[in-house]
């Protein structure tokens, strides 16, 4: 079984797909998805299927640069980040809850940098990933 609640690879997810998956956490992407689109250039969006444990992940970009992967599951969407070393700094700078920092730091560092998932269930989760995002940006 994948991550994603989209785990067949024969099968491109579309938004009413989505919709009927996520239920009443559709609301919640698309307050994620306006966010970027309002807030940063040259956004854009595709469908990517990594592999079997992972299904189909949503990859947002600001021109080349990956801002967030969103992972639509049975509990929640999660979001995914990769935060260099620049953006791990600031980070441990920026008003963010000391449990998603702490699984920040504790996050084995690779060349590309430092991941971190955020389960999004509800609005304060929203701000969350804006935060995040806000430091990914900058950084």
């Amino acid at each position: 079984m994948s991550l994603s609640i989209f785990g067949d690879k024969k099968i491109l997810p579309n938004d009413e797909m989505l919709g009927e998956a996520l239920s009443e956490l559709k609301n919640h992407w698309d307050s994620i998805k306006k966010h970027i689109e309002n807030t940063y250039d040259k956004i854009s969006g595709e469908w990517k299927y990594y592999s079997k444990s992972s299904g189909w992940t949503f990859v947002i970009k600001s021109g080349k640069r990956t801002l967030v992967y969103l992972i639509p599951t049975e509990e929640c969407i999660k979001a995914s980040f990769v935060f260099g070393e620049k953006a791990v700094e600031a980070a441990q700078k920026a008003d963010l809850p000391e449990a998603i920092l702490k699984r920040l730091l504790e996050s084995k560092a690779y060349v590309e940098g430092r991941s971190i998932m955020v389960d999004v269930e509800n609005d304060n989760h929203i701000d969350i990933v804006k935060k995040l995002l806000k430091i990914k940006t900058d950084n």
